[in-house]
């Protein structure tokens, strides 16, 4: 079971379908806000309010199509995961172009009734990798926090001398790579 609260966007036209693909997420996830969307332009609307951490569509949706989604989502947020949930993708190209374009996955609609079992691994892969991520920039952060701090310091100790410049320039720079192995 997923404890962690995430904001799931579906984007089907099928109201049938999007009841069943909410009902699967809510056996293993007890934490979801979800949101429905059926139109290119509520997608819009909903990834710019909800801003959603997976977004989960049909493939052909009327008018726009799963490529439609991947794209809308990506140009919104590089970031976020999209996962392509399809009656019908009986074509090795558009499957690989699905990929390409940046699905995250991609099942058949065929049945439904286990898709909780596929979509479990694939939230909590999506749920590490967030976490990494968001640890990755909080490093990057307190390393450069720290690279201005010294700089300022150094700044304010701003000898005239060129001899003691340069020691202070190469104490720097070995400080800073000292920061950087942390």
């Amino acid at each position: 079971m997923i404890d962690t609260p995430l904001r799931i966007l579906i984007v089907e036209d099928l109201v049938s379908d999007a009841f069943l693909v909410q009902k699967q997420i809510k056996k293993f996830c007890s934490n979801a806000e979800i949101s429905i969307s059926d139109k290119e332009l509520s997608l819009s609307v909903a990834l710019k309010q909800m801003v959603p951490d997976i977004v989960i569509s049909d493939f052909n949706l009327v008018g726009f199509t799963g490529f439609d989604v991947i794209k809308a989502v990506k140009e919104f947020n590089k970031e976020i995961p999209v996962i392509i949930i399809t009656g019908n993708l009986n074509n090795e190209e558009k499957a690989a172009r699905l990929i390409m374009e940046g699905a995250s996955a991609f099942f058949l609609k065929e049945n439904l009734s286990n898709l909780s079992e596929k979509l479990e691994p694939l939230f909590q892969r999506f749920i590490q990798e967030k976490q990494e991520l968001m640890e990755r920039l909080q490093r990057q952060h307190d390393k450069e926090a720290k690279a201005k701090e010294l700089s300022d310091f150094l700044r304010e100790y701003d000898y005239e001398a060129a001899e003691d410049k340069m020691a202070l320039e190469s104490f720097k720079d070995k400080v800073l790579k000292f920061l950087s192995f942390r």
